[in-house]
Parts: C-alpha cells; structure tokens; sequence
C-alpha cells in the first residue's frame, strides 16, 4: 500500500485494529520473538509503503496476499524492487497457502534467521567498549574508531552507538555517502526499537544547527557536534572540533573492507590515534588494533 509519508502511520495504526483472519493467526505464531528470537513489527509503515509484517534488524518482510494482488502484480512488484533497494528480503505467500500450510513460512523466517546468522544483541545493551571517558588525544586530534560489521548489519549497529554517545552528552554528526542512505537512516532512527526512537534532524532541512543528531552528505559540521559517524566509505573530511570519529563498513564487503584498510594505513601514517574493533563470534565487540 503506496501512502504519503505524513499519513502512513495514522493508516499503519487503523490497519492493526482490523486484521484479516490469516494475518490474526500469523500474528499469533510469530509475536514476542516466538520465531527465531526475531522481533516482527505488524502493519509496519516503510517510506511510502505499509508491510503486513516487518524484522527490521532481520530486514526481512513478511506479506499475506489476498485475492486483490492478483490485480496489481505490476504495482507489487515495484513497492518490492524499491523495498529490496533498501536491503530487505521479501516474503510473499497467498493467505490461501499460508492457511492450509502456515509451516511455510515459520519454516522461512527460520531459514533467513540461518542465513543472516544468529541474533546479536543490540549495540545499546552492551557498550561497554566505549570508555566513559576520553576524547582527544595529547595532540588535539579526535580519536578515530573503525567498526568492522560482519555479524550485525549497520542498521543494527548505528542507533546503539549513538545512543551511547548522547548518554556521554554529545551531539552527533552522521555522514553519508549517498541520498538513498541519507533517506534510510533517517527512517530507521524513528523506528529502530518499538519502544524508543532517536531524536535527529537533517542538514537539508530547517534547523540543522539545533540537532542532537545531524545526518548530512557534507563535510560542514552544523550543528557543533562532538562525535563524527561516516557510513558508505564517505569522506573524513576535516576533525578538528570532534571528540571521536567512527568510521562503520560491511566486513562482508571486499571493496569496502580493502578500502577502509587504505584509509587505516593513510590515518596512521598522519599519526592519527586509531583503534580498530572487531565482532567476536558472540556477537561482542573486541579491539583488534
């Protein structure tokens, strides 16, 4: 369902008061992480479009089709192509499949559950890698840390850091490499947990300079932030002004993972205070370097 953005959420929340029988019954197996220990979201609004069910830190969807989708294949096919876009799997089974068979699709969200690895607790719960104090080092220079994903995805990963950095009474300034993960931070720090969301603003909007947390695609920092994020292999830019820098890639990405190693040896060789962190197996977070 194709909405404008400001009335998604008001439509989300009339859709959950009125189920359809089958996504009652689906609601009921896969409520309170009944399913792989996968956290689900029901009538879950995404940009313009409302999803029947959502993991976003799985980044899986999960959509009941009624007889209706036969008619618009082509208008579901594109809400898919723009969904997979922003990185999440798509489930599509008929409410007629799902009834005689709702193994099925338990059987799938195992499967993805697999595939993505296991759970990893959020970031938030468990930042004791990030020392109470600190900042600049003798030098004046920020601190600069590289976080290697491999068993979390940035989305998982981003709201728990800058959780903790507001905690430290920080502003942050998110930067980006492109518009479409500009967009896609911006949603996902309103709707990461059903329970809390993050306060932020963007630099192309009114009001930057009055933000907790900035996301931006330019060097210039607005809002007077102590802590820089770049995301996508953007560039560092400048530092002066910043208590600490993180710099986020995809482990599981060679050209990314080659050309953060390219930015570790350019940074050391300024004498740059680094430290480099790695995901344990258990999900933690250890100092490689």
């Amino acid at each position: 369902m194709a909405l404008h953005h400001d009335h998604a959420r008001a439509t989300a929340r009339r859709l959950r008061k009125a189920p359809t029988i089958p996504e009652r019954n689906l609601w009921a197996l896969i409520r309170n992480r009944q399913v792989a220990d996968l956290r689900f979201r029901r009538q879950h609004p995404i940009g313009p479009y409302i999803v029947d069910f959502c993991c976003p830190r799985a980044r899986l969807i999960v959509e009941l089709d009624g007889g209706a989708h036969m008619l618009r294949e082509a208008e579901d096919a594109a809400r898919d192509d723009w969904l997979r876009g922003l990185g999440f799997s798509i489930l599509r089974v008929s409410n007629a499949a799902f009834s005689s068979r709702p193994h099925i699709v338990l059987e799938a969200i195992r499967d993805h559950a697999a595939k993505i690895g296991a759970y990893t607790p959020h970031p938030s719960g468990s930042g004791c890698h990030l020392p109470r104090q600190g900042g600049k080092d003798v030098t004046g220079q920020p601190e600069i840390w590289f976080y290697h994903l491999e068993r979390s995805s940035l989305e998982q990963v981003l709201p728990g850091l800058l959780e903790k950095t507001r905690e430290r009474g920080w502003k942050a300034l998110v930067r980006v490499g492109s518009p479409d993960r500009l967009d896609a931070v911006d949603r996902d720090l309103w709707t990461y947990r059903d329970d809390a969301f993050l306060a932020h603003g963007r630099a192309d909007k009114p009001h930057a300079e009055r933000q907790p947390i900035l996301l931006s695609q330019s060097g210039e920092n607005l809002n007077g932030a102590q802590a820089l994020f770049i995301l996508d292999g953007a560039e560092l830019g400048r530092t002066e002004g910043y208590e600490r820098c993180f710099i986020l890639f995809d482990g599981r990405d060679d050209l990314a993972v080659q050309a953060e190693r390219d930015r570790w040896k350019a940074l050391k060789g300024q004498g740059a205070a680094l430290a480099y962190w790695k995901q344990s197996p258990e999900g933690g977070w250890q100092k490689a370097a």
